[in-house]
């Protein structure tokens, strides 16, 4: 199995692996999948870090995807810290539990402490993540932009001390914020596309 970043070649793969790795997932409150759009449009916009869009591929058959964006924490004195975030993750469904999410995204995560990124922040699975050093967003005293907080809502310092205690709020880019017309709009051409 190779890791290598994306490439525009692979962007229709990458896409069509994202909705068949959400499509298949149960969550609460879950109405449909979008994750392909995200990865669609992630691409275009001021917030993506290109350097971290990674494929995991074998034999020429993409597997794996994840993707990078900048993010940010607003101190209680309206300091901004530059964060970044990943998401979507996307595995194909086909291999799932078989280690290719824990190998791209370690992998990732060391290219982004290379960078110089200084902490990772995201939504996910509580019992997931951290296996690879993340910890309760709210030891860092952090809180979502709305002022919640919960199991799911995690931060992994890159930079011993990045973070510190301060706290803040945390923001993502506004593109997570998607257009329903507009996904609906994109979504169609998506499933012709499939199905040719």
């Amino acid at each position: 199995m190779n890791i290598r970043l994306e490439t525009p070649k692979d962007y229709s793969a990458v896409e069509r692996l994202t909705f068949a790795a959400f499509e298949t997932m149960t969550l609460p409150g879950r109405t449909h999948t979008d994750e392909h759009y995200l990865a669609h449009i992630l691409r275009g916009a001021p917030a993506f870090i290109p350097e971290l869009d990674y494929v995991l591929e074998e034999g020429g058959r993409i597997l794996a995807n994840i993707m990078y964006s900048k993010s940010k924490v607003v101190r209680p004195n309206g300091d901004e810290l530059e964060t970044i975030t990943f998401g979507p993750v996307s595995v194909s469904p086909e291999f799932h539990c078989r280690g290719l999410g824990t190998k791209i995204i370690g992998y990732s995560l060391d290219r982004a402490r290379e960078l110089g990124f200084g902490a990772v922040i995201i939504v996910g699975h509580p019992l997931y993540y951290p296996r690879f050093g993340f910890k309760a967003a709210s030891e860092f005293n952090l809180v979502m932009s709305n002022g919640s907080s919960f199991d799911a809502f995690m931060a992994l310092e890159l930079r011993e001390g990045f973070l510190g205690f301060e706290g803040g709020e945390w923001y993502e880019d506004s593109l997570f914020e998607i257009d329903q017309s507009a996904f609906n709009e994109w979504h169609k051409g998506f499933l012709r596309e499939a199905k040719a």
